[in-house]
């Protein structure tokens, strides 16, 4: 598996585009299984990208690698892309001041609507 990742880095090193890659999920959290797949997260650098260039580089990677499952960061809900940040580990970054920037507008966007996810959480958890 550590020869897989690396093949992951190399690959991401080499793409103008990818900031960072996170590695997340039950491998993180040491809670694999045999049915456990290797969760890969791409944070793309800040720019403007359409929904097509961001699912055709996820293709690209699914492509290349399809033994993992590809999440581009850009892509994902508020609240997934907090956990990522809090729960995952970064297997490259290109650049830790923009990953830095990154981050903190996620946290800063998720603490202004924090209160909004928790309370819908609590309602939908009230129905069943």
């Amino acid at each position: 598996m550590l020869s897989l990742l690396e093949k992951i880095k190399d690959f991401a090193k080499k793409d103008k585009d990818i900031l960072a890659v996170f590695l997340f999920g039950s491998l993180v959290r040491k809670e694999l299984s045999r049915l456990s797949d290797i969760d890969i997260c791409l944070v793309l650098e800040p720019a403007q990208y359409s929904e097509l260039a961001l699912s055709e580089k996820k293709l690209k990677f699914l492509e290349l690698f399809p033994q993992i499952d590809v999440k581009i960061f850009q892509q994902l809900p508020l609240y997934i892309k907090k956990r990522i940040l809090k729960e995952g580990k970064i297997i490259l970054c290109k650049d830790e001041e923009k990953m830095y920037n990154l981050a903190f507008s996620v946290i800063t966007e998720y603490s202004d609507f924090e209160h909004i996810f928790k309370y819908y959480l609590k309602e939908t958890e009230d129905v069943r």
